[in-house]
């Protein structure tokens, strides 16, 4: 693949200016030291969303000079001092900043294997993945190039969480003299792994964080790449704002009633999916009792029609058995189907390995309730990207034990039948938690098929 000619992600058929209007949620993601944080830094300090203050600050952190003699900016994110001493990014940071054309919330997930349910809370938030690769770890002698585990491993995430838009921030390139076939090769080895994962497009940039080139703008050493930098091709992403836009879901927090004298009945939850309006006909599940929304309150008051996103109390126009973990579901809920057994993928978290048949806790929305795995089908080899049948058990070729970051694909039987959707449908409706009773550790975060 040409070096120019990288996989860009696809127009979409919105038009211009649209999706933006919401702050773009990005997540910086890849291998241990590819440079994520210093990548996030140097963002904020050309895009100069940094205060006089925090420059200051920044300056005067232990360790705030590099071995090159220049600033640290990995700093900005590596906040906490046991993070600083030990080198390393233990927790997901977050940092909001601003230009004239977007405003962006951005995440730094940490790169080390044993934090990897670390990386999977700040995905699950995001629309775009910017996976970052080290070429300095790669050998370049090999005649085939290739990737670290924990890059492949944060690019299956990013696949199965569905993340709208994938980056590949080829990093460290004045390493490589800024080598545009070598970057071509990286490319194509990406190219290659996405194909296996189902990342069905991406956009390459070289640059080097630590310098700048290709992170705001490209530098005459990057005056060979025909892409954008960084910061513009974010600024241009256009995001579609639900994936499911004829169906709205509440998940139920709370029932309560006003201070009025009439004292109305108020269902509260975050609105998911799609917008909510007065009038609307919706369900309730898993009653399957139905009702007409009769008023809508939101944090701008009462109002005709809330947002996805917002926090919403529902008053229906009649009394509805409703309680604290049930669904309401708009638009096409009737043909909603409750399901107690269903396929699902999990990435599992927990230090103590998965046992098939054993009893785990889930929590589905804002219910909780017992599920137990019955099956492992396949499961994700990182050395190839591939999935791997387990008919008939587990493959010779991968370990017995299904253990912490692995993939794998499963049957779940839940105690009580859900209204579930496939999460490429509804990230609402298809996502959910295990935990181990024991413990009260989170086991696995899942996804419905």
């Amino acid at each position: 693949m040409s070096p120019h000619a990288t996989a860009l992600t696809p127009p979409l058929s919105r038009t211009a200016g649209e999706g933006a209007s919401r702050p773009l949620r990005f997540i910086t993601c890849g291998s241990v030291d590819d440079g994520k944080s210093t990548l996030i830094g140097r963002l904020l300090y050309d895009s100069k969303a940094l205060m006089v203050d925090q420059l200051d600050a920044l300056s005067k952190a232990r360790g705030a000079q590099s071995q090159s003699g220049k600033l640290d900016l990995s700093l900005v994110t590596d906040g906490l001092e046991a993070e600083r001493e030990q080198g390393i990014t233990i927790d997901v940071a977050y940092r909001y900043f601003a230009t004239p054309k977007r405003k962006f919330i951005i995440a730094d997930a940490p790169g080390h294997e044993q934090y990897t349910r670390n990386m999977v809370t700040g995905a699950s938030k995001s629309d775009v993945a910017v996976l970052l690769i080290d070429v300095i770890k790669l050998d370049f002698t090999q005649p085939t190039l290739t990737l670290l585990p924990q890059t492949k491993r944060h690019a299956a995430l990013a696949g199965l969480l569905g993340l709208q838009h994938t980056v590949l921030a080829v990093n460290k390139m004045d390493a490589i003299d800024f080598d545009a076939a070598k970057f071509a090769r990286v490319v194509t080895a990406f190219g290659e792994l996405a194909a296996s994962l189902g990342i069905h497009a991406f956009t390459a940039i070289p640059m080097s964080a630590l310098d700048g080139d290709g992170v705001v703008a490209h530098t005459e050493r990057t005056s060979w790449f025909q892409g954008p930098a960084l910061l513009p091709h974010l600024e241009s992403l256009q995001l579609s704002e639900a994936r499911d836009n004829t169906t709205a879901h509440i998940a139920v927090q709370w029932v309560t009633r006003d201070q009025s004298d009439d004292h109305q009945r108020w269902i509260t939850g975050d609105l998911a999916e799609s917008t909510l309006s007065v009038g609307d006909a919706v369900s309730v599940f898993p009653s399957g009792a139905t009702a007409v929304v009769a008023a809508l309150r939101t944090g701008r008051g009462l109002v005709d029609c809330a947002k996805p996103g917002e926090a919403v109390a529902v008053r229906f126009d009649r009394q509805v058995d409703i309680a604290r973990g049930d669904w309401i579901i708009a638009g096409n809920a009737d043909a909603r189907v409750l399901t107690q057994k269903t396929q699902a993928i999990i990435a599992w978290l927990d230090n103590a390995p998965l046992t098939v048949g054993r009893r785990y806790v889930v929590r589905h929305g804002a219910r909780w309730l017992p599920a137990r795995i019955s099956a492992i089908s396949s499961r994700l080899d990182l050395a190839n990207g591939q999935w791997r049948d387990t008919d008939a058990g587990l493959d010779d070729s991968l370990p017995a034990e299904v253990n912490a970051n692995d993939l794998v694909r499963v049957e779940i039987e839940f105690a009580q039948a859900l209204p579930l959707a496939a999460f490429a449908k509804s990230a609402a409706l298809g996502a959910f938690v295990m935990v181990d009773p024991g413990t009260n550790a989170t086991a696995a975060a899942g996804m419905i098929q």
